[in-house]
Order: structure tokens, then sequence, then C-alpha cells
């Protein structure tokens, strides 16, 4: 059984009826929404959470960090070794 569009909106103009709210419906819906910026504490959960957060970020910044490191550290043996290898030795002479 498949409506048409206008019966829909027929049916749907005659089950919704527009009301205006009251007034202390209107103040008690406003005073439960409206929150005063600083009014309570930061959530402990939330502080954790960041917490745990920036410490896995900093402990990710200095894995990298190391690894960036020892392939400098590694770069610099290589250049040596091979600088190395073409001088010739002072013990020869």
């Amino acid at each position: 059984m498949a409506f048409s569009e206008e019966q829909i909106e027929g049916w749907l103009q005659r089950v919704l009826i527009p009301v205006e709210p009251s007034p202390q419906f209107v103040n008690r819906l406003r005073g439960r929404l409206v929150h005063v910026r600083g009014e309570r504490g930061a959530n402990l959960w939330t502080l954790v959470v960041v917490g745990v957060g920036l410490m896995l970020i900093m402990a990710a910044w200095m894995g990298l960090a190391l690894r960036l490191i020892l392939a400098l550290i590694g770069v610099i043996g290589v250049y040596s070794h091979r600088r190395a290898e073409r001088l010739p030795s002072r013990a020869a002479r």
C-alpha cells in the first residue's frame, strides 16, 4: 500500500499542529541548556584521557627523534669508514 506525496502531506498537516510552548517550559529549558563557562571544574576522566594522549604523542615524537639520531650516526659512521679506507693509513708510512 503506497501513499502518494499529496496524501502524506495532507496527513502530516492534520496531525502536526504547531503549538506555542508555555513560558515556564521555555525558561526551564533555557536553564538546562545554558552553562556559564568556568562554572564547574574539568571532568577527571577528560583530564586523564588528555594526559594519556599527550604522553603517547610525546613517546611517538621521542621515538622518531631517536630513530633520526641513530640514522644520522649511521650515516656519519659509513662516511667516516669510507673516508678511512680511501686515505692511506699513517702506520704504513
